[in-house]
């Protein structure tokens, strides 16, 4: 990964934490990595564990970011979800999955998706 895209993603998630502090969530944990992926930021939502996805483009030139959120993305963030709620004891907290997309080519420039995906708790 270039360092271009290393420092936009990072600014990307500068302001999706910022945008979401504004919103009353509390951020638990930024880039937490396990084998199986990284969540870029985990917040609490009220009652609620939010494992968000954090994406930053310069242009909607390929399409909007939350489309780069592939459900092979989803899987690995859902078993690095699952680390989390296990490591945690989080079992039985209620959670979900968002998606912040940041475009700055947009007049709109930040979008967030709650429950863009959901979790299967049946594997936990």
């Amino acid at each position: 990964m270039s360092l271009f895209r290393k420092l936009l993603g990072r600014e990307g998630e500068d302001r999706a934490e910022a945008f979401l502090k504004k919103r009353g969530y509390r951020i638990l944990e930024r880039n937490y990595r396990t084998k199986s992926g990284e969540l870029d930021l985990i917040a609490l939502d009220r009652d609620t564990v939010v494992f968000i996805e954090v994406k930053t483009r310069t242009s909607d030139a390929y399409g909007a970011p939350e489309l780069a959120v592939t459900a092979r993305k989803q899987q690995r963030m859902i078993k690095a979800a699952f680390g989390y709620i296990n490591r945690k004891k989080l079992h039985q907290v209620p959670c979900r999955f968002d998606v912040v997309a940041i475009c700055e080519a947009s007049e709109k420039e930040i979008a967030h998706i709650r429950n863009a995906f959901e979790l299967d708790r049946t594997h936990l």
